[in-house]
């Protein structure tokens, strides 16, 4: 097979990937499909099965929800409702990267000239960003994502990060979203089951602080 062909081939697959991702993402939010991500729900199954067949068979299904770009801000609540917030946080963070690597290996694999020819600039300017800063820039996309979970580890494969500050990146980059929720979902959990109003004050105040350090931390990742 000539190289030109390959490349094409590469190209097209890439092509047929990427929209099959944001398809999927769109319809995780805008179709029927939602229904099937009742929270409540998915709780409760996720209990049961940790229960019934243990945390492996949840881990598989995690990584599995996540390939298929269910969104991992609702991946990681369930598993801390599921499974306390620190287990939690710590299964979320290990599932994150099992999610994170075989989009990243992909995208290192169809290289740099493939996915470029799709995403564009936005592929050298992240090259650069990657040379200049290594480890924080990996941290900084993953704090400020402009596109589906798999599809930011696709685009970053394709740059001359390695794999060792990806994966440290990967995890310091989910943590302020894992760690807040594996603190925060439970409080409100409590307030919907057993209501009051000082709880209610204490939750919202809590909010507002989390959001004023979400926008600080975004805020940096833009700066870089």
């Amino acid at each position: 097979m000539s190289p030109p062909r390959s490349h094409h081939r590469r190209l097209l697959a890439l092509a047929a990937l990427l929209i099959a991702l944001l398809g999927l993402a769109l319809a995780w939010q805008f179709s029927p499909a939602r229904a099937w991500l009742d929270p409540l729900r998915l709780v409760a199954q996720a209990q049961a099965l940790a229960a019934d067949m243990g945390h492996g068979v949840l881990l598989a299904l995690f990584v599995l929800a996540g390939c298929l770009a269910v969104p991992l801000s609702l991946l990681v609540l369930l598993a801390v409702l599921a499974l306390g917030p620190l287990p939690g946080l710590l299964f979320s963070l290990a599932g994150g990267s099992l999610i994170a690597a075989p989009s990243f290996a992909l995208g290192r694999w169809l290289g740099q000239r493939a996915v470029e020819q799709l995403a564009g600039p936005r592929v050298q300017a992240l090259n650069a960003l990657v040379a200049r800063r290594g480890l924080l820039a990996v941290v900084a996309v993953r704090l400020v994502p402009a596109a589906p979970f798999a599809v930011v580890n696709l685009v970053l494969g394709a740059t001359r990060v390695a794999w060792a500050p990806f994966l440290l990146g990967n995890v310091l980059g989910m943590l302020p979203m894992a760690g807040m929720t594996a603190w925060l979902a439970p409080q409100i959990l409590a307030q919907l089951q057993h209501p009051s109003g000082a709880g209610w004050a204490f939750v919202v105040g809590v909010l507002v602080l989390v959001a004023g350090a979400t926008w600080g931390l975004k805020r940096w990742a833009r700066s870089l």
